[in-house]
């Protein structure tokens, strides 16, 4: 079976996070929820910002679909098959067809106890060198999610990247401070950066075990540090062990 060249792996990565994506924006769309609009008004956008121009606007008592939402902005559809953005602050009395409460607040604790979704960026030391990386998490259950991990490191004698599938389990999703563990698998190339050594580039794959601790902040964002041991599976006798330290933000949806 061919193996990818060394420099497809950030192609194959960034396609692979592309494709998730995807997938949940059809989820997003599957998942529009119609409302009744109790206050005197909604000024519709063209997109989710007060920059984008007011293009209609929705009377009180019209019937809507909210079809998503981003940070503060809903994007809905009338029964007109007008399509746009309002803030949330317009619906602050809002009622569902058949008169119940609809809770637009704002994302909470509960938003994160129930998040499927969690898209990562962050930096750190990766076995000496700077280490920058990216992930995209999917929630299988309240304890156990997966996890497409990309890191990059740039050292003084070579250059590192790292693409893995990881498994994680968080053993109580519901305390302010989560602790976690994960096990994961995939592949490193490494290139070298010195003059002084002509060497070609090297691929290994890797099997990743961690842990680290989840900091809910607010709204829709996460504050994470993790501590990952990453086995290089070599030819040789002995297999070669890398240390990764890393921080880093993230949001749910």
């Amino acid at each position: 079976m061919m193996r990818p060249a060394p420099q497809q792996w950030p192609s194959i990565v960034i396609l692979l996070m592309g494709m998730l994506l995807l997938n949940t924006h059809a989820l997003a769309k599957d998942s529009g929820i119609e409302v009744v609009v109790t206050d005197a008004y909604a000024e519709m956008h063209t997109g989710p910002g007060r920059a984008y121009p007011i293009f209609h606007t929705i009377e009180k008592g019209e019937t809507i679909t909210i079809i998503k939402s981003r940070t503060d902005w809903y994007k809905v559809k009338t029964l007109q098959g007008k399509t746009g953005w309002v803030h949330r602050d317009e619906f602050r009395e809002t009622f569902g067809l058949h008169g119940e409460d609809v809770d637009l607040s704002r994302p909470g604790r509960e938003a994160f106890n129930d998040r499927r979704w969690e898209l990562g960026v962050g930096g750190g030391d990766f076995s000496g060198a700077r280490g920058l990386n990216t992930y995209l998490g999917f929630h299988l259950t309240e304890n156990i999610s997966t996890e497409l991990r990309y890191t990059q490191a740039f050292g003084s004698f070579s250059n590192s990247k790292l693409a893995t599938l990881n498994v994680v389990h968080q053993p109580f999703p519901d305390w302010q401070v989560s602790p976690f563990f994960t096990l994961g698998t995939g592949a490193i190339v490494i290139s070298p950066s010195s003059d002084i050594v002509q060497t070609e580039d090297r691929e290994n794959g890797v099997m990743t075990v961690g842990g680290g601790f989840i900091f809910y902040v607010t709204r829709s964002f996460l504050f994470r540090i993790e501590y990952n041991d990453h086995t290089l599976l070599t030819k040789r006798d002995t297999n070669e062990e890398v240390d990764e330290w890393k921080a880093g933000f993230s949001v749910f949806f």
